[in-house]
């Protein structure tokens, strides 16, 4: 099959700029926390073995240009996916895949060059910037297909997935914050647990008696919370609307619920064993079915034909 060159050219450009999303997001992220191009000083001593903790102007050079060359293929290449298999080019699923493909092509390279994780400056905006860089990618492809201009805000038969999607993981994150605090007041050490997890994610501390209980800690981890179950929401709000108009995705929505909870797990582990015996599993599980209940609960009060298509018999029948 003969890939056009406008498509090939579509890919290279949004992929450009989803490099350039990437860079602009970590330089302000570095000039906030006080340490300007520190994310680009680690990753090029990561890739490139320079020995220094800031890197020259050439290490600098080859790893930029290393970056725009990984991220210009993987443009390319969703640019041939969408034109081969035909389908939509949606934002949201450009969120979905650019956190999966480029986190699975990030964290195994880093991990192959033997860098530790936790180590990276604010390691913990890779993911969104992966998630950015998804939706730059997808929204350049659907501009450039010319049926019509991609707008930052998703509508699905009126619905407004985006505005529901947003206050559906604002009620989420809003449940697992307050049980936590409640958790953390009873055990005498209110705040505990976003102070917890703002240490390791800003300062990968690796015992409790180094946690940093401050507002910096408490609100960077907060907006990073608030961020992942807002996300979390628009995919939820997204898929309730297909499945109102075709119950069987509701396995697609017991899948996202399975991989939310794997990746729940996995980043806990992956910050280090001891959250898990401070913060206690029971409570984090707690924490979060507590907030799968509310916002669970949001979407079947909001969308009544919802729960009609799930009481259908056919749905169920294997024949």
């Amino acid at each position: 099959m003969r890939i056009a060159r406008s498509c090939v050219t579509a890919g290279a450009v949004g992929g450009i700029l989803a490099a350039s999303a990437i860079v602009v997001l970590f330089f302000f992220a570095d000039l906030a926390r006080g340490e300007p191009l520190g994310t680009v000083h680690f990753l090029a001593d990561s890739f490139l073995e320079t020995g220094s903790a800031a890197p020259g102007p050439v290490a600098i050079g080859i790893y930029t240009v290393l970056h725009f060359a990984v991220f210009t293929l993987l443009g390319i290449l969703a640019a041939i996916g969408f034109d081969v298999t035909g389908i939509p080019r949606s934002p949201l699923l450009g969120a979905t895949a650019g956190l999966f493909f480029c986190s699975l092509i990030f964290y195994p390279a880093l991990a192959l060059v033997g860098s530790e994780i936790l180590t990276a400056p604010a390691w913990p905006l890779i993911f969104a910037g992966n998630m950015i860089a998804g939706i730059v990618i997808v929204g350049w492809l659907r501009r450039s297909e010319a049926r019509r201009k991609w707008k930052p805000s998703v509508s699905l038969d009126g619905t407004d997935v985006l505005r529901e999607g947003v206050l559906v993981g604002l009620l989420g994150a809003a449940a697992v914050a307050v049980w936590f605090l409640v958790v953390d007041s009873v055990a005498g050490r209110p705040l505990f647990t976003p102070a917890a997890l703002g240490s390791v994610l800003l300062y990968g501390v690796d015992a409790a008696s180094h946690v940093t209980l401050s507002a910096t800690t408490v609100l960077a981890y907060s907006l990073l919370h608030v961020t992942a179950f807002v996300l979390l929401g628009v995919i939820s709000a997204a898929l309730v609307v297909r499945i109102e108009q075709f119950p069987p995705l509701l396995f697609a929505f017991v899948m996202l619920f399975v991989i939310y909870w794997t990746f729940v797990v996995f980043l806990t582990t992956m910050l280090g064993t001891w959250l898990l015996r401070e913060l206690a599993w029971w409570s984090v599980f707690a924490g979060n079915l507590l907030a799968a209940v509310v916002m669970g609960g949001y979407l079947l009060k909001a969308h009544p034909r919802l729960v009609e298509g799930l009481t259908d018999e056919a749905l169920w029948d294997p024949n």
